[in-house]
């Protein structure tokens, strides 16, 4: 019995979103480009599905029948709006590219700087990437995947607390700044993906930019 209680415990939810964040991580970094499209459409029928879960049930109650029916007809309405606006994704994906590279500068700027300085880079990235498509794709995937993936590891290490710094981004920097080594897994991990990801383009296909 108190084999089962320390099995169960250690497969904790945070354990499991920890390792889900992990392989998360690893595939967009590595194989960012090809699958973008289809994670921005996956995203967007989570996020939409849960959003018209959230109404219905609030307006028809908070029955199982009614929170997933309106969540897997949400979740297909998300998901075609998404996979239809791929430019918007290309463009959010870009700005989060700009975003976490300017917060490896944050032991030098500083938090509030580093905030303004990434909000700024990932703008222009988000523009550059709508005309260079797949440079600026490869880059976001493989650097936001490379985050990801130090998240998880800092989970898995030290017992961090990775979902207060997805839900604080504002937070990321201070956690750079004390810890050199998520930079270093963040700039060198994202790096090497990039590379993977250039180098494995579709033949036929230059890269763009």
């Amino acid at each position: 019995m108190v084999a089962l209680t320390t099995a169960a415990e250690a497969a904790n939810p945070d354990m499991i979103g920890a390792a889900v964040l992990l392989g998360w991580g690893l595939l967009d970094c590595f194989f960012g480009y090809r699958i973008f499209r289809v994670a921005v459409a996956l995203l967007g029928a989570l996020v939409v599905g849960l959003f018209v879960a959230g109404l219905a049930t609030q307006w028809f109650g908070s029955g199982d029948l009614v929170f997933w029916t309106s969540f897997a007809g949400g979740a297909v309405l998300g998901f075609v709006i998404s996979f239809a606006a791929y430019l918007v994704g290309v463009f959010l994906a870009a700005f989060s590219f700009g975003y976490v590279l300017v917060l490896g500068l944050s032991p030098v700027l500083g938090t509030s700087a580093t905030l303004l300085v990434g909000a700024l880079a990932g703008a222009v990235c988000g523009v550059l990437a709508l005309v260079m498509q797949r440079l600026f794709v490869s880059a976001a995937t493989a650097f936001t995947g490379a985050f990801r993936v130090a998240l998880a590891l800092a989970f898995f290490l030290e017992g961090l607390d990775w979902q207060y710094y997805l839900r604080s981004p504002e937070q990321v920097p201070a956690l750079i700044a004390g810890r050199w080594w998520v930079a270093a897994v963040i700039l060198g991990l994202g790096l090497v993906g990039l590379a993977v990801q250039l180098r494995t383009a579709p033949k036929g296909k230059k890269t763009e930019g």
